[in-house]
């Protein structure tokens, strides 16, 4: 049994596009109230000392093994990185070399069931250290993916903002802020984090990883299909970088490229696409160029081709029957 943390929706109609109001959930606090999950971390990776990534696998398996009598896991970390290639990091193992996940329609476990997916933002980490606020840019990167038009039974309304900081992930598995609750069946948004966190994700993560996305999933496979399925979707951004609109400025990371990758991973995307390195000049090349690459590589706001396509074939016949 878990808590849900509050999200608190007064007044945020102003930051809704238009005709999203009506589909706006306002979470009211212990509207849904369980225990919170409660885990305790013993790994010295939390305390800023020297570890490997072995000392994460470990830290990572204590953690889900105190999980286990909550019905969810970790099951995978992927991050787009600055330059070069990203990494899909598994942590569970059912029994499948390649680990995948996906939404289950009128899921009773998640916090709205039925077939739309919820996505909320953490409203207490929407400015970046550079200025740049998070919200709107995120706003259309949602708006982005749900109207791609193989997938028209595909809705993702705007659940609102959190007036507490949210992040399980951050707070479970790395000890940053965050929750001691979850939110099942919805993307979150969990904010805006220090470079100290992504050095907690991977080694030299904090001037290396500009985002990264979490899947945690539920240990029972509810529908029998051998696929599991999502509990958590959480996504967070690397302070470091100088996140910007690119189309606006001329320096900096474009949010909204990064963003629209991210949450490629959220609606269970893979990384995709050949990267080679140019040895003469150090510059990184992608084929063919997509969204879902795991590197970034400039402006990128379409979703074409091959994005597209992983898209489409996860999500043209939702809801699944």
């Amino acid at each position: 049994m878990l808590l849900f943390i509050a999200i608190g929706c007064e007044n945020q109609e102003e930051n809704l596009n238009p005709g999203q109001a009506e589909d706006q959930i306002t979470f009211q606090k212990d509207m849904i109230l369980k225990n919170k999950v409660e885990v305790t971390l013993k790994n010295d990776f939390l305390k800023g000392k020297e570890s490997s990534s072995t000392n994460l696998f470990d830290q990572v398996a204590q953690i889900n093994h105190q999980l286990e009598s909550y019905g969810i896991q970790l099951e995978k970390m992927e991050y787009l990185s600055a330059e070069g290639e990203g990494q899909t990091v598994f942590f569970s193992d059912r029994g499948n070399k390649q680990l995948s996940s996906q939404f289950v329609p009128n899921d009773p476990r998640n916090a709205v069931p039925g077939t739309d997916i919820y996505y909320i933002v953490d409203g207490t980490q929407l400015t970046t250290s550079s200025g740049f606020n998070i919200l709107e840019p995120t706003i259309n990167v949602m708006d982005t993916w749900a109207n791609v038009t193989c997938s028209d039974e595909l809705n993702l309304p705007f659940g609102g903002l959190s007036s507490d900081d949210i992040g399980f992930v951050s707070n479970a598995f790395f000890g940053f802020g965050g929750s001691a609750g979850y939110f099942p069946g919805v993307i979150v948004h969990a904010g805006i984090l220090p470079e100290a966190f992504f050095d907690a994700v991977a080694q030299d993560g904090g001037t290396g990883i500009i985002g990264v996305t979490f899947t945690l999933t539920y240990i029972e496979d509810i529908n029998e299909d051998g696929i599991g399925d999502v509990a958590i979707k959480e996504i967070y951004y690397n302070d470091y970088f100088n996140f910007q609109d690119l189309e606006v400025t001329n320096a900096g990371i474009d949010y909204e490229t990064v963003s629209l990758h991210e949450v490629g991973h959220a609606l269970n995307q893979a990384h995709f696409g050949k990267v080679s390195r140019t040895e003469s000049n150090g510059k990184v090349h992608f084929s063919p160029r997509a969204l879902m690459n795991a590197g970034y590589s400039g402006v990128n706001r379409v979703v074409e081709q091959t994005d597209n396509a992983g898209h489409c074939s996860i999500w043209a016949n939702w809801p699944l029957e």
